[in-house]
């Protein structure tokens, strides 16, 4: 605007007075009264125009809300919870029914979760999970999950050691926990086990250090800085209450993060076999401190959960599993390749070389081999001795695993039981941007006589030999399932991990 046109503007301006005063009055009121009922008219008219809704349209628009409801909730999704902090929730699917065949003895839930370090997390191995991988939002995800599944006993792996301290920690005692926490010094991520305050309490506690446990004759190749951790966990004076007369007092329960590589194969075989014989160790301690060396075995319940980074057609889960052990075909060519790998010398320095998940693979040399699954392998004569040591290694222990999925799987979801391995195990837990597969594992563990265990024990069998009924298993999607996501995981509004909660229902002989 120009200076002439101000001045002109300013021209038609009437100074200020009285006359101007009530000029401003009279036009202020006459606005208002025009206003007024032609805001009256309009509510009138708006109100006549709505009307209020008949009894059948509010009976329809409540019936589509519910369907609505229903709907998502059938689709795993809680309608109550803001969609960026949903999941996709699974059901349990049941062996045993509870009117016609009713609990006796002590029924508690085991869960085993791998819910993916935040110090891991590269843009790289997550392209498409946006704001998911996000710690803000994604611990309030992973709370909602164990808020909605709330087992009992639950083994974690991939725990950040500063999440755990400033969050896990106070957040699981007010759902009610009790937890213990470990890891190796240098790493940032570690194992946690937490159980319900009002069911069990700690009683014995182990460590397990991979790199320094011994393993026969057989020395660690390199190191890995993989850890487990197993807890004596008595039942309670409320549960033993509901049971004066048992002499069962209570369960053991380990958990690890075996080794990640893929050329690991040979060094996690040798790890099960620690897993195994600490077990054996801690078993016979708590008998020997808290049952007064009677030598029997039946007062405590043992369970070992976790990510052991293998697949059931590997050799570290049928070294474990499949008594007694014959490496062929597949799982020989993959334990030999494995053998020929050779590490970094900065894995055994100072510098942690820990970034999982395919983060930190050394360049594949010249005399490096350049699939962990290759096929064919013929190994050297001193590759050949090392694969033989450690299968006679795992047969010279009497002590063997039993997978709770693979046992009984089968009878709720026969979908999904040994589609892609002959131990009945479901087909995935882990469902990465890259790779997907079955790496998460329930065991109970017993010793073994030395007798033919190498098929997978019925559920009759297995539930008769030792006291514990499975009353039912948390639904596993197989691969076609996850498919129509469209992506790796986590991803918001399905799963905070790229690995899936596993869970157990199961009853004890008291």
């Amino acid at each position: 605007m120009t200076c002439d046109t101000l001045e002109g503007v300013k021209s038609v301006i009437p100074k200020e007075g009285a006359e101007t005063a009530n000029m401003k009055k009279i036009s202020t009121t006459e606005v208002k009264d025009k206003k007024k009922p032609i805001k009256a008219k309009n509510k009138q008219s708006k109100k006549g125009r709505k009307g209020k809704p008949s009894p059948e349209e509010i009976a329809r628009i409540r019936a589509e809300r519910q369907a609505k409801k229903e709907e998502m909730i059938k689709n795993g999704v809680d309608p109550t919870i803001p969609p960026e902090l949903n999941f996709i929730k699974r059901e349990m699917l049941y062996l045993h029914d509870k009117e016609s065949d009713p609990v006796k003895g002590f029924n508690f839930t085991l869960m085993t979760y791998n819910c993916l370090a935040q110090a891991l997390i590269r843009r790289k191995l997550f392209p498409a999970s946006g704001e998911a991988v996000k710690w803000l939002r994604r611990s309030k995800v992973l709370l909602n999950k164990f808020k909605h599944y709330n087992s009992d006993v639950i083994c974690l792996q991939e725990v950040d050691v500063i999440q755990y301290q400033s969050f896990w920690k106070e957040e699981l005692e007010k759902l009610g926990y009790e937890s213990q926490f470990y890891k190796k010094g240098s790493k940032n991520h570690g194992i946690s086990i937490a159980w319900k305050r009002d069911l069990f309490e700690m009683t014995d506690k182990m460590l397990i250090d991979y790199d320094k446990e011994p393993s026969g004759d057989i020395p660690t190749r390199t190191t890995t800085n993989n850890v487990g951790l197993v807890l004596a966990l008595k039942f309670s004076k409320k549960v033993l209450k509901q049971f004066p007369n048992t002499n069962r007092s209570g369960i053991l329960i380990g958990t690890t993060h075996l080794f990640w590589h893929p050329f690991g194969t040979y060094d996690r075989t040798r790890q099960t076999y620690v897993v195994l014989n600490k077990m054996k160790e801690f078993i016979h301690r708590v008998n020997v401190l808290q049952e007064g060396n009677d030598s029997d075995d039946s007062h405590w319940y043992p369970f070992f959960c976790g990510d052991f980074n293998s697949q059931p057609y590997d050799t570290p889960y049928l070294s474990m599993t499949k008594k007694p052990i014959t490496y062929e075909d597949r799982a020989k060519t993959v334990i030999g390749c494995s053998t020929s790998f050779k590490f970094s010398k900065k894995r055994d320095g100072e510098s942690d070389l820990d970034d999982e998940e395919g983060g930190n693979i050394e360049k594949f040399g010249k005399d490096q081999p350049q699939s962990p699954v290759p096929k064919s392998f013929t190994p050297t004569e001193e590759q050949a001795t090392m694969v033989q040591k450690i299968e006679s290694l795992h047969n010279a222990l009497n002590m063997r695993a039993i997978s709770l999925y693979s046992v009984g799987y089968g009878e709720v979801h026969p979908e999904n039981a040994g589609l892609d391995n002959s131990r009945g195990e479901p087909e995935i837990s882990n469902w990465a941007h890259t790779w997907n597969g079955l790496l998460d594992y329930l065991f109970y563990i017993k010793k073994w006589d030395f007798d033919d265990k190498r098929q997978v024990d019925s559920l009759d069998v297995f539930e008769n030999e030792n006291g514990v009924k499975i009353r039912g298993f948390l639904r596993m999607p197989a691969k076609e399932e996850m498919e129509k996501l469209g992506h790796g995981q986590p991803h918001t509004g399905e799963y905070p991990s790229d690995h899936l909660t596993m869970v157990c229902d199961l009853e004890l002989n008291m």
